[in-house]
């Protein structure tokens, strides 16, 4: 998987103008990351999200944790009645201005390597409504999605 830094433009994505795009968990083994406390409530919410994303392209393959020494990391995390797959698809997250471009795989580094996103991200998934109705395409459009719909 490539590495972005978080809050930094992305272009992983061939859409018309990513510049409304801002990069969350993109990690990578040799970069740093910040490590924190998260709310179970925000992990609640990601996890809800993530188990069914919007993506306006299909992409082939999965990436696993360069962060996990040995392992690679889990295919899935399983979080109550939740199933999360694991570097298989990415979340867009509309936030002010800007839309939030997520791995599946930040579930993975938020619960194993202590992973603290931006606040300003973290709020923005806490009122996410779901990704599957009329008001999330909505917000996407609001803040700079447009080419995402192409």
């Amino acid at each position: 998987m490539a590495f972005f830094a978080d809050l930094g433009g992305i272009d992983y994505f061939p859409v018309a103008d990513p510049s409304a795009l801002r990069a969350i968990g993109w990690l990578a083994r040799g970069h740093e990351f910040p490590r924190g406390e998260v709310s179970r409530e925000f992990f609640d919410r990601l996890c809800a999200l993530l188990a069914s994303p919007w993506e306006p392209l299909a992409s082939g393959g999965s990436h696993s944790c360069e962060l996990c020494r040995f392992s690679g990391g889990p295919a899935e995390i399983r979080w109550g009645h939740t199933v999360v797959a694991m570097g298989a698809s990415n979340l867009f997250v509309p936030g002010a201005g800007v839309i939030y471009v997520a791995p599946s795989s930040i579930a993975h580094y938020v619960d194993a390597h202590h992973y603290a996103p931006p606040e300003e991200f973290v709020a923005a998934v806490l009122r996410c409504p779901d990704t599957r109705t009329m008001e999330y395409k909505r917000l996407l459009l609001a803040n700079g999605g447009r080419g995402l719909f192409g």
